[in-house]
């Protein structure tokens, strides 16, 4: 009776614990669980800006620029219905609803994907540069949330004029790049007929930094990590999920160089390609150019070079 009592325990044992017989080491099985666990506790708690993001764009995922941006847009749309039962402001009611509903269902799932192949920071900066540009030849209040309408309109027409044969979202509707550029600037006509200026030189500052600026104005990737190194920028990075850095872009890159290839390559009826839209590079290459993360244990070139001429 002993020896049965023995085996008992064993068999109870052993299909308690079936990666034992599988042979994975029990501390690995330990570690998986409490990542899950993590990303459970995480997912089960998001915090109040994954919250309205939810609730605005049905999504927790929404980079942390886009999301300032809609922000803004949705708050002066709160402030002109505010100040509607003040003064009769019906005009400019109407045209923030219109531009609000014009950033969430048409320029932010474009924006998205940019922010997330360029980074936080390089995305945020380049706002900072092209809002403050078109506020000023505008005449408007320099990054006020009433200029934030126009930097939409000017990344929706730059995407569109750089993929002029893709495919695009227009609300419910798939359009090619050209047509986007029409649909665009009519809809930002109906809604802005008050601002008929601020929409002329919107329009004219697009096709010139599509041919002129957009190199000039691209930010390397020292001048990204530098930046991601400050203490408020840090402390953000460090904080928010919803923040893309650039080691996150980099083994992006390093992990689907074939999926950028061929998306580049592909027919028309492919969507639009974010990664060539600003930029990424280290400051010896030229703009436009991408390149690899090199690997820690890589040999300098100039070594390579010397071992070369000396054979």
């Amino acid at each position: 009776m002993q020896p049965n009592m023995q085996q008992m325990p064993q068999q109870q044992m052993m299909n308690q614990n079936p990666q034992i017989q599988m042979g994975i080491p029990q501390q690995i099985v330990q570690n998986q669980n409490q990542q899950l666990c993590q990303i459970v506790q995480a997912d089960s708690s998001p915090n109040r800006c994954e919250k309205f993001s939810k609730w605005l764009t049905g999504t927790y995922n929404v980079p942390l620029i886009v999301f300032l941006v809609l922000m803004g847009s949705s708050g002066f749309l709160i402030f002109c219905l505010v100040l509607q039962n003040i003064l009769p402001t019906g005009i400019l009611t109407f045209s923030a609803f219109g531009n609000f509903l014009f950033a969430l269902y048409v320029w932010s799932p474009m924006a998205i994907k940019i922010e997330r192949n360029t980074t936080t920071v390089r995305y945020g900066c380049l706002y900072l540069i092209n809002n403050s540009i078109l506020s000023i030849i505008s005449l408007s209040f320099p990054l006020g949330f009433q200029t934030i309408w126009t930097f939409v309109l000017f990344e929706t027409l730059l995407i569109a004029l750089s993929n002029k044969d893709k495919k695009m979202k227009f609300f419910c509707c798939k359009i090619s790049g050209k047509a986007m550029i029409i649909c665009s600037i009519v809809y930002s006509f109906i809604f802005n007929m008050i601002m008929f200026y601020q929409l002329i030189v919107t329009i004219i500052y697009t096709y010139v930094y599509q041919k002129w600026l957009i190199n000039k104005f691209a930010i390397s990737n020292e001048k990204v990590e530098k930046i991601e190194n400050w203490c408020c920028v840090s402390w953000l990075k460090n904080k928010m999920a919803t923040f893309t850095t650039l080691k996150d872009v980099l083994e992006k890159e390093q992990n689907q160089p074939l999926v950028q290839n061929n998306n580049i390559s592909n027919s028309n009826n492919s969507s639009f390609i974010p990664v060539n839209m600003y930029p990424n590079y280290y400051s010896g290459i030229a703009p436009g150019m991408q390149q690899m993360p090199i690997q820690p244990q890589a040999q300098p070139i100039s070594s390579v070079e010397s071992n070369a001429n000396l054979q």
